[in-house]
């Protein structure tokens, strides 16, 4: 057995409350040169967790006295309607950042039609443009903002990344790759598992640094981690919960109970790597209304 380390929480609803403050006087100057940050918003279908997501950005936005321009299109709409909305977004002056809520349905290519977003108001930093200048570690306006959200929130607890082993569960382009890039560029070594690793555990028992995003629930046990681990726990999943009045609650991919017995750090879920990743749009929402050009004074 061993003891109880003192474990940290890493509370990103806490920091993104920060982040917010510091946010609200670079939004009143920009309002003061008629620049009001504009965020247009594409929404398909009804998917109950994209309307969830949507409501959560447009209400930060209105707490930011931000604009939200929502576009919420029919499940069956077509690719060449959803491009020609987009267009309409590329070419409006209010509008400084443009999201696409996925996942799309599965008639819409989802590479064709990020890709149809201005580079300049990719505030998601999905378009292949701003992926490559990422990728190539050149100078970036835009960055994917749950990866983003992870650095900043380390960054925040001044815990070191450079020389540390990182490991990565999850390989997607949206979150697990620009994340490792992040955490390279930073000195770190960096491990990517996916559901082809024979086995996570090997890979895990010397990580400095976990992060996961595979959205399993509670796949990382207590016994896969070591001592002083720092835990980052993107994966957000539902689970039975008959004791909720709404039959289930939300946990992340990590058993957080157990393992936080063993961990230096650990993020919860919720309330850990969810707030960084809205108020990291609103904040690259308002570098891309800072970066514009065309705005009457």
């Amino acid at each position: 057995m061993y003891n109880i380390i003192k474990m940290k929480i890493l509370n990103g609803k806490e920091v993104s409350e920060k982040i917010r403050d510091d946010l609200k006087p670079r939004i009143q100057s920009l309002i003061q040169k008629n620049n009001r940050p504009g965020i247009g918003i594409i929404l398909i279908g009804d998917n109950i967790e994209s309307k969830t997501y949507v409501n959560m950005k447009q209400k930060m936005c209105k707490e930011l006295k931000m604009k939200t321009e929502l576009h919420h299109l029919q499940e069956d709409v077509n690719q060449k309607t959803v491009i020609e909305t987009i267009q309409k977004l590329n070419n409006s002056p209010t509008i400084h950042g443009i999201i696409v809520q996925l996942p799309l349905p599965n008639n819409l290519n989802t590479n064709v039609i990020l890709n149809s977003v201005s580079y300049e108001k990719d505030v998601d930093g999905f378009h292949t443009l701003n992926a490559g200048k990422l990728y190539q570690n050149r100078n970036v306006d835009f960055i994917p903002c749950t990866p983003k959200g992870c650095i900043d929130l380390l960054k925040y607890y001044e815990i070191e990344i450079s020389k540390k082993n990182a490991v990565i569960i999850g390989s997607s382009n949206l979150v697990g790759l620009p994340l490792s890039m992040l955490l390279l560029q930073r000195g770190a070594t960096v491990t990517i598992c996916n559901e082809n690793t024979k086995d996570i555990r090997e890979h895990l028992k010397n990580a400095d640094l976990v992060f996961s995003c595979c959205g399993v629930a509670h796949i990382i046990k207590e016994d896969y981690v070591k001592r002083d681990v720092i835990i980052v726990d993107i994966g957000v999943n539902k689970i039975t919960d008959n004791t909720n009045k709404k039959g289930y609650r939300l946990v992340g991919d990590v058993d957080y109970e157990n393992v936080k017995n063993k961990a230096s750090y650990i993020t919860p879920v919720p309330g850990g790597v969810g707030p960084m990743t809205v108020i990291t749009l609103m904040e690259q929402t308002v570098k891309a209304a800072e970066l514009n050009t065309n705005f009457k004074l």
